[in-house]
């Protein structure tokens, strides 16, 4: 045991933890302060932690989190409008966007605003690291995409992920965001009736059990919504 082990004379090993990226080789000095602080004495204020910038491509093992929750009762605040002509899309989702450069009187006429030019027409709900929702901004050039995720630092991961394509590859990736919102309660907050193109499902979790079958999202009560968000003949719901 220890006490068995100092007895025997063997030094108690301790130490510090140390912080993500911190060097190891730095020892501190006899009053207990890093060799690294500057000559006058003064200690040199600490970064705030930032796992990525923005700009830059985020690594995934610093965003991973448990692949499944309960949306029924996730009890964190998600803010959502009144109605769904009160949400500008394009303030933090699609400044950028195409359909913003065309300044015709036609246009201008067709739309009163920015934020009902711009809306998401395709879904994808729980996007997770957002492979599906960046591969369809490319394929559809013409809609705009919306990846849907529940989990925060999941979400966070798409966004500075879709951020570093637009920043590398410029007027691309303008049609695609993503948003942290529980798909399973607010989608007729953001979306009006007959305005959805394509919903995709991809994976979703099935529930084996029976008391857990209400947390499906691919369900017959909410197949009904999801009538009322597609387009009449041309929606497509995928999963």
């Amino acid at each position: 045991g220890l006490s068995a082990a100092v007895g025997r004379g063997h030094p108690i090993m301790t130490g510090t933890k140390r912080k993500h990226g911190e060097d190891a080789d730095v020892a501190p000095d006899e009053e207990g302060t890093s060799s690294s602080n500057p000559p006058d004495g003064s200690a040199a204020a600490a970064p705030e932690d930032v796992l990525t910038v923005e700009g830059d491509m985020p690594k995934k093992k610093f965003y991973r989190a448990r692949a499944h929750c309960n949306p029924l009762s996730f009890n964190e605040t998600f803010e959502y409008p009144a109605r769904p002509d009160l949400f500008d899309w394009t303030e933090e989702h699609y400044p950028n966007h195409p359909a913003l450069k065309e300044d015709s009187a036609e246009d201008i006429a067709k739309f009163q605003s920015s934020s009902l030019a711009i809306r998401p027409d395709v879904l994808d709900v729980g996007c997770g690291f957002g492979g599906l929702t960046l591969a369809l901004s490319p394929a559809l050039p013409d809609n705009t995409i919306l990846g849907l995720e529940i989990r925060a630092k999941v979400c966070e991961y798409v966004r500075l992920r879709i951020l570093a394509q637009r920043k590398d590859h410029p007027d691309r990736y303008v049609n695609c965001s993503v948003m942290r919102t529980n798909a399973m309660k607010y989608l007729p907050n953001f979306f009006p009736g007959a305005s959805l193109e394509k919903i995709f499902f991809c994976f979703p979790d099935p529930h084996f059990k029976r008391k857990n079958h209400p947390r499906r999202i691919v369900s017959e009560r909410l197949l009904s919504e999801y009538c009322y968000l597609l387009k009449p003949d041309v929606g497509r719901l995928y999963c």
